[in-house]
């Protein structure tokens, strides 16, 4: 997809010289806007007018990596601007609290992206909503359903039922990892957004979907990808000017991202009208809102936000914590340890037994620190201008803040690195370094309202896997041990590279423990087949 500095380099065509002329003109009427008060925060010089479009992330790097950068080169707090469009970079978790947590009436709202809100429509899910009251009654929705305690026993407990299945699955086939690790995850978003049961033992159509609106998600907001978010007018010209790719680009997206939020709420729908539903995230909301068109739509945007934030995030905790886990064997056995001692050998962890594995729960702090789901979290945009240390945040900047770089500031993490969960217990000579879940979830009103109901979830499935599973180095043909590289990729939602890994079961007793699992666990029969009959039809506003 061509950005803004490939389009610039162009051969010097007339339409292209017409779009770098009209660009010159609406950035140097913002730079003019902006001339005599106090300077931004520091960051490199840009091109005249164009400003810093060559300091942007390349295609491929992690945008986390590049923007810690700036905390030696400018400070804990910088800044780029890119034909007038201001984006402040927070690489120091204070100054994130500080703006975003403590002026959150100032900087909670999102930033009007063009791309990804206008052209795919992402504007109306919860994560991207401009503060206002939908977004308010949206979350709202999600937050009363995600922290009661019948909503989580029930959602507990579907947790626990697609953790044992994932261990039978592992056991079948371990080669399959990431595939277990997506089903399980989609099993248990889907059922609890929509009480909708994935197939079991293949692809689920709607887990598929919701991977790949997903993806389009992560790749639609990085800041400053797309041309059009920097220079609007773009989307109202013709499809064969130079550089508007991005038209049919938003429309493939476009298409997904509707499928995804419609389909399965109206399988929902359906199987209310005919009193066959099962208690869901969904179904609770539409009993609380007496079919009132405007509420459907807060419920239909709040459970599509659901399942797309729960899916994903999910499944890129769990491949860095098997990453982990096979790098640093000493903490695994330590894990299997305190299993034993609290649990025995002869059940599985349960999420009751969560307050009592120590252990366990400084692997999962410590899986989120090492490598945070969403190192630079969505950016917050602010509805008016700010002051911060002698600094001018300007109505409409975007804050970019660096979970990344605040779960690997060597001040607060020694060795930074390095998987220690050992870092978040207290002992006699150690006190527990700071709660990495104090940054990763995001700050102020757009802190992440799921975030008790995904620990659990991760709890569950690390202390079952670990109590009945070896995760190694694997070999190659010649008996050589394979040494992983821990690299990780860009995105909104960063994952682990893929990995070659071995899983094996750490004893014919563990085994015998796993198969038993499917008497207790017999498969539910799936939704995939009603799901083809389900009618739907595109509700997004325009």
């Amino acid at each position: 997809m061509a950005s803004i500095s490939e389009i610039i380099s162009n051969p010097w065509t007339g339409s292209t010289v017409m779009l770098v002329a009209v660009a010159m003109v609406f950035t140097l009427g913002r730079y003019l806007m902006s001339a005599d008060q106090l300077p931004l925060p520091p960051g490199p010089k840009g091109l005249p007018l164009l400003g810093n479009i060559n300091d942007l992330p390349c295609p491929g790097v992690v945008e986390s990596y590049h923007w810690a950068k700036h905390k030696d080169l400018y400070g804990p707090i910088s800044s780029v601007t890119v034909l007038g469009q201001t984006m402040v970079i927070i690489n120091d978790a204070k100054i994130a609290f500080d703006l975003l947590r403590d002026r959150s009436a100032i900087h909670s709202s999102r930033p009007h992206q063009v791309f990804a809100g206008d052209l795919v429509g992402f504007k109306n899910i919860t994560a991207m909503h401009r503060y206002d009251d939908t977004w308010k009654n949206q979350r709202k929705n999600i937050t009363k359903v995600a922290s009661s305690k019948a909503s989580i026993a029930e959602f507990d407990k579907i947790g626990e039922v697609e953790a044992a299945r994932f261990l039978f699955n592992l056991l079948r086939a371990p080669d399959r990892l990431n595939d277990h690790i997506r089903h399980e995850a989609g099993t248990v978003i889907f059922k609890v957004t929509y009480g909708y049961q994935t197939r079991s033992g293949g692809n689920d159509p709607l887990v598929d979907l919701a991977g790949q609106a997903m993806e389009y998600f992560a790749d639609a907001t990085v800041p400053g990808k797309w041309h059009v978010d920097i220079l609007p007018f773009l989307q109202y010209l013709p499809d064969w000017f130079p550089g508007n790719k991005f038209k049919r680009t938003a429309r493939d997206y476009a298409a997904v991202v509707d499928k995804c939020r419609e389909l399965p709420y109206a399988f929902t729908q359906r199987q209310m009208k005919e009193k066959r539903h099962k208690l869901s995230y969904v179904s609770q909301a539409i009993e609380a809102s007496a079919a009132d068109l405007y509420m459907d739509h807060v419920n239909k945007w709040s459970a599509f936000a659901l399942c797309l934030g729960g899916a994903d995030t999910t499944v890129s905790a769990f491949m860095s914590f098997f990453l982990a886990m096979m790098v640093y064997p000493e903490v695994q056995k330590k894990a299997q340890q305190e299993i034993e001692q609290v649990i025995g050998r002869d059940r599985l962890p349960m999420v009751t037994d969560f307050p009592k594995l120590t252990y366990i729960e400084a692997i999962m702090k410590e899986t989120h620190r090492w490598h945070p789901v969403a190192p630079m979290g969505i950016p917050h945009c602010s509805v008016k201008e700010d002051v911060y240390e002698g600094y001018r945040i300007p109505k409409g900047a975007l804050l970019l803040y660096n979970a990344w770089q605040y779960t690997h500031d060597p001040e607060t993490y020694p060795e930074p690195d390095e998987f220690r969960p050992e870092r978040h217990l207290t002992t006699p000579d150690h006190v527990a370094e700071p709660d990495p879940r104090n940054y990763i979830f995001g700050f102020g009103r757009r802190i992440c309202p799921g975030r008790g109901v995904a620990d659990n979830s991760l709890f569950i499935t690390m202390a079952q896997t670990l109590a009945v599973f070896d995760i190694e180095k694997p070999l190659d043909a010649d008996g050589k041990v394979i040494e992983p590289e821990i690299q990780y990729e860009a995105g909104a939602v960063s994952h682990p590279l893929p990995y070659k890994i071995s899983i094996k079961p750490r004893s014919e007793h563990h085994e015998k423990l796993i198969r038993s699992l499917e008497g207790m666990y017999p498969l539910e029969e799936s939704h995939v087949e009603e799901l083809e009959h389900v009618k739907w039809s595109n509700s997004r506003p325009k």
